[in-house]
């Protein structure tokens, strides 16, 4: 095993090391519970501290998980809360419009798939559960990067080509910013042959309260299908994000009530 991989399997063991009845430990305690030379666990625990991974509690000796992990959870959490809530509005979405139905969330300069509905037709588009889109082409992709916030678009033109993937790409990044803007103003993405020739997609924002980007919900197939109903669909994955933001938001405060209930149970 290469040095680095063996690294990272002793930082992932060392995490592992924490739970519900061991909360806050010594770096002695996981050296020995781990079988590593304290001198190595204390250069282990250094990288984990300063990265976010481990936080020192208030007597400066002991170790406890940190916020990076909470916000990875939270993350991971939001993820699966999403697509239990979005998951049966994408079947009747699939249902109404025969074509396949994409849930999509953006990790890093990417627009990441997190659940699939594919169409059963012979033909159809098919993208799998955790496969990525380029961030500038393509509808569910360009609807993401449109609600960024302004220093993230910026920053994204800045850093990453805009790779030519059709004749339809746009590369120009004065163009694509007005085709985001174009994007918020109107509520939905529209995009023919972006990304591969032959393919459609129309895509809308799910938002929370505030009005805030979740994900991206979008019905996406071959060019003649998408196109002929191409305002029903509209409407079609305009009403479905609508029910889903509903559900998220009514599940958010009954979460948030259950919670307050038990503390006050609590007291």
């Amino acid at each position: 095993m290469r040095k680095s991989n063996l690294s990272l399997k002793k930082g992932l063991d060392i995490l592992g090391c924490f739970g519900f009845d061991d909360h806050s430990l010594s770096v002695q305690q996981i050296a020995s519970k781990l079988d590593i030379p304290l001198s190595t666990t204390y250069r282990y625990f250094e990288t984990l501290e300063e990265r976010g991974f481990l936080v020192k509690n208030s007597n400066g000796k002991n170790f406890k998980l940190g916020y990076m992990l909470f916000q990875i959870g939270n993350i991971v959490f939001l993820q699966m809360k999403l697509i239990d809530v979005a998951l049966p509005h994408m079947k009747s979405l699939a249902s109404l419009s025969g074509e396949t139905v994409l849930l999509m969330m953006v990790s890093g300069a990417k627009a990441l798939c997190i659940e699939s509905i594919e169409s059963d037709r012979l033909i159809r588009l098919s993208l799998k559960r955790g496969a990525s889109l380029p961030l500038h082409a393509g509808a569910p992709s360009k609807l993401l990067l449109a609600y960024q916030t302004e220093p993230f678009i910026h920053s994204f033109l800045k850093n990453n080509p805009l790779t030519k993937y059709t004749g339809n790409t746009t590369t120009d990044p004065e163009t694509l910013k007005t085709e985001l803007k174009t994007i918020r103003e109107q509520g939905f993405a529209f995009s023919s042959q972006e990304v591969d020739m032959g393919d459609c997609a129309i895509a809308a924002p799910i938002l929370d309260e505030s009005g805030n980007l979740i994900a991206g919900l979008a019905v996406a197939g071959p060019l003649e299908r998408i196109e002929g109903n191409k305002e029903r669909m509209i409407l079609w994955v305009k009403e479905a994000v609508l029910k889903i933001a509903s559900d998220i938001n009514r599940k958010d405060h009954s979460y948030h009530q259950n919670l307050f209930n038990g503390e006050l149970a609590e007291k």
